[in-house]
């Protein structure tokens, strides 16, 4: 019979590859998310190494545009029955920029409540799939008069730096707590003097946000999961340079010399 597990290497191109179904990463989250699929969007970043040069993943998005960690977390069930194919090896769970509105706005989550449904996200994420990796994304800094602009004037944009500082702050903490590394995009951002820039209309980023992000996620993979890097993990099915007159059958198909 066939072994889904068994990685083989291909002679000609030093490639391993794999015959099992390929690995899934679940990207879940808000509009800061569901945009990470445009083109240069940090999701989109990801797909062209995983899948578009590797071959070695699928990106999943499931980013909803608007959403807090009070609205993810009755989705979250129904969109985990509704996953095909294997159990995702990693998650990103990035959730924070709409909780954090001020008091009183509709989409406003108090910050325990914010602290309380992470740890429920990553604890329903874990039941479901018993080897996934979580990695959570704090919440990037605002341009509070940029963002205002944009919603019709001062204010309203509903969103403050403090304000927005404190679930990112919030979002490490539980990140050490249930034990998942944690890439702090408030930080990273305002360690750029012009960090604004990262920033398209003062909430959603730019492509140098998508860029920076999708550099410290994949920094945060390779430190945490070597083999979760494009590169680590097994080719899906056998590469074109491997495949002969001679061999090509029983490589692409194990079972044909069964």
């Amino acid at each position: 019979g066939i072994s889904a597990c068994r990685m083989p290497t291909g002679q000609i191109s030093g490639v391993t590859y794999t015959h099992a179904q390929r690995t899934q990463f679940f990207l879940f989250g808000d509009s800061i998310t569901q945009y990470a699929s445009k083109s240069g969007g940090w999701g989109a970043h990801l797909a062209d190494a995983y899948t578009a040069t590797f071959r070695s993943a699928d990106i999943v998005n499931r980013g909803f545009a608007g959403y807090n960690t009070r609205w993810a977390l009755l989705v979250l069930p129904q969109l985990i029955a509704q996953l095909g194919g294997p159990p995702p090896a990693v998650a990103t769970i990035f959730f924070g920029a709409n909780d954090a509105c001020r008091e009183g706005a509709r989409q406003h989550i108090p910050l325990d409540e914010y602290d309380e449904n992470l740890c429920k996200i990553v604890s329903t994420m874990r039941e479901a799939w018993s080897d996934v990796k979580i990695i959570l994304i704090a919440p990037p800094p605002i341009d509070a008069e940029k963002w205002d602009a944009k919603r019709g004037g001062p204010g309203m944009g509903e969103r403050t730096q403090d304000q927005v500082q404190q679930y990112a702050k919030r979002c490490k903490e539980v990140a050490a707590r249930v034990r998942c590394p944690c890439v702090d995009a408030y930080s990273a951002f305002l360690e750029d003097k012009e960090w604004k820039e990262h920033l398209d209309d003062g909430l959603h980023f730019s492509a140098s946000g998508n860029s920076k992000l999708a550099a410290l996620l994949s920094k945060a993979i390779e430190e945490e999961w070597a083999g979760l890097t494009p590169t680590g993990l097994p080719a899906h099915m056998p590469v074109n340079a491997d495949l002969t007159p001679g061999n090509y059958k029983s490589l692409l198909d194990p079972r044909s010399d069964a």
